[in-house]
């Protein structure tokens, strides 16, 4: 949770300041990124697994109108091993983040495949400024 909320704060605060400056009002901008996986996995409503680390490649789009909204999406590939089993998963990944004065929400869906047989897919959303989660539908294969 750490690692991809400094992640996300990180990104956040460099493009809102450099984007914010550079561009006309609800322009977008968009890049390329390397960074860690975080990312709890539920089953049923249940955590079964947490996968942190690895390696990714993330593609980003953010929208900026100052003092308005912030929005982004990214799309993650990559891989990360399974701290729990040790099993190797090939991460595919869409996030969005809404922050607005009064909220800052991300939300992501997921799919991750496992070398082992292994399959899960499904969202999730946290509330950054509280740290709840709420679980979306997931499927565990």
């Amino acid at each position: 949770m750490k690692t991809k909320l400094i992640v996300l704060l990180c990104l956040f605060t460099g493009l809102m300041w450099t984007d914010s400056f550079a561009q006309n009002n609800r322009k977008a901008s968009q890049g390329w990124a390397s960074g860690t996986y975080w990312s709890p996995v539920y089953c049923d409503g249940e955590m079964v697994d947490f996968l942190e680390g690895g390696t990714l490649r993330i593609h980003y789009v953010t929208r900026i109108k100052p003092y308005v909204y912030y929005k982004e999406m990214d799309q993650l590939k990559g891989e990360v091993t399974s701290s729990v089993t040790g099993e190797v998963f090939q991460v595919r990944e869409i996030d969005k983040v809404l922050y607005t004065p009064d909220m800052y929400v991300v939300s992501w869906k997921f799919n991750l495949i496992g070398n082992m047989g292994t399959h899960y897919h499904g969202n999730i959303t946290m509330d950054m400024r509280t740290g709840d989660i709420t679980v979306g539908k997931t499927v565990c294969n």
